[in-house]
């Protein structure tokens, strides 16, 4: 079985059973993507488990997701991060948007920015997007 994370996988689950559905001593919820069709099981909040017989790729993300529009600067509203890469993200500052680091990328989980020295990311309620 692949976890799918609800939050970051752009799968848009919809239940499909009334009632919480109880067999062996568990709990789930039948879950269908009303993008992709992709079937699975959600036992907790944050991931629904879907079978193998999927790709491994469409389990982490959508295959029928709608790109993202990415913003080519934002404005800093808040950062929560610590550390000395984050010294220049400061609220109201504003900063151009950059390819992120190998195997990273910006979507709807967050954009890269310069911080000191090093590429950082912001999270989506830590900016907004600059005209």
């Amino acid at each position: 079985m692949y976890q799918s994370n609800i939050k970051t996988s752009q799968h848009k689950w919809d239940k499909k059973n009334l009632v919480t559905i109880g067999r062996g001593g568990r709990m789930f919820d039948e879950m269908v993507c009303i993008n992709c069709g992709m079937k699975g099981k959600r036992y907790g909040f944050d991931t629904v488990e879907v079978s193998e017989n999927y790709k491994i790729d469409n389990a982490h993300f959508c295959p029928k997701a709608l790109p993202v529009e990415l913003p080519k600067k934002v404005k800093v509203t808040q950062c929560t991060a610590q550390g000395k890469a984050f010294a220049n993200l400061i609220p109201e500052s504003v900063h151009e948007v950059v390819i992120p680091p190998y195997n990273y990328k910006n979507d709807h989980t967050g954009v890269w920015v310069m911080g000191v020295g090093e590429p950082v990311k912001l999270m989506p309620n830590e900016y907004v997007e600059v005209a």
